[in-house]
């Protein structure tokens, strides 16, 4: 009976601990999403370009000539980026695109704010 009693003390101890699961540590480790890559952000911000030229053009901000060249802009921006994105011939890099990208943004907010 005197061995029984330490080994139950022992035992009753230790189940709270061995209850517990240890995964060896991976759940600490949390794995950060990759960077969106500059080809996405072009393809996003063209959307919102896109968007942004038919409603100026809608609210009368932007002629019809002016909606017109800015989406010719853009579709070429576009052309551009999917060629990039396949690996195709093309003479520019992912920040050229993006700074591309940035202009058309500017000359489309340029437009129109221009009094009409």
């Amino acid at each position: 009976m005197r061995v029984l009693l330490p080994l139950l003390l022992l035992t009753a101890a230790a189940t709270p601990a061995a209850a517990q699961i240890w995964d060896g540590g991976r759940s600490a480790v949390r794995e950060a999403p990759p960077p969106p890559s500059a080809t996405s952000l072009v393809a996003s911000d063209l959307g919102d370009i896109n968007r942004s030229i038919r409603d100026g053009r809608r609210r009368g901000d932007l002629t019809r000539a002016e909606a017109r060249a800015l989406m010719i802009q853009s579709a070429v921006i576009e052309r551009l980026n999917r060629q990039y994105r396949q690996g195709g011939p093309i003479a520019m890099n992912a920040p050229a695109l993006a700074d591309r990208t940035l202009a058309l943004r500017g000359e489309v907010a340029a437009a129109r704010a221009r009094p009409k």
